[in-house]
């Protein structure tokens, strides 16, 4: 990387250690903009620079996480089961949350604590559905049929997804987050009741 986009990558990551140390400590509506400013060593300027706004450094890989998972969804195998593709996908999110899993219970607990972040969470879930049901799209050849498919296969599993999440969350990280995706997509392959 060169050594103008490491020091933009140094900047981010100071604002997102700040911000997070603040809405931990503080509470996410007590902390401000220049008290994470300050703790970062940046200017207001710097800040809007890389985040849009406050509640954006509560999600800080957003756009990241979505086109990465977006990448390896176009890149698993082009079976016509858009579940085949997800399956290998939850591995690899379950090994990274699982590696990750203190980081990402105070990252849910913040969320939860605060309505605007819950509204801002609820955003991302419709951007994934959105682009999931593109992907199946295409990989279903196109066309109004294709299309209500893909969505409704897209809204089916952000809904797996999400209902997997909040009872990973609730158990305090302790399931093998692995094992709890693979049983939800098994559900969503061949329905809850059979």
């Amino acid at each position: 990387m060169p050594l103008r986009e490491l020091k933009k990558a140094a900047v981010r990551r100071s604002l997102v250690a700040a911000a997070n140390r603040r809405f931990h400590s503080h509470g996410f509506e007590r902390t401000t903009i220049d008290e994470i400013c300050a703790d970062a060593g940046v200017s207001r300027r710097t800040f809007f620079r890389y985040f849009e706004n406050k509640e954006a450094l509560a999600f800080p890989h957003r756009t990241e996480r979505l086109e990465r998972f977006l990448a390896l969804l176009d890149g698993a195998d082009e079976s016509p089961n858009p579940v085949d593709g997800l399956r290998a996908i939850c591995e690899t999110f379950a090994r990274e949350y699982s590696a990750n899993r203190e980081t990402i219970l105070a990252q849910q607990r913040l969320v939860d604590s605060v309505p605007a972040l819950a509204a801002r969470e609820h955003e991302i879930d419709r951007d994934w559905e959105t682009a999931m049901a593109a992907t199946f799209q295409r990989r279903f050849g196109g066309g109004a049929a294709s299309e209500r498919r893909a969505r409704l296969m897209a809204g089916a599993a952000i809904g797996v997804i999400r209902a997997t999440m909040r009872y990973w969350y609730e158990k305090d990280g302790k399931p093998d987050l692995a094992r709890l995706g693979q049983e939800a997509l098994d559900g969503l392959e061949r329905g809850f009741l059979s």
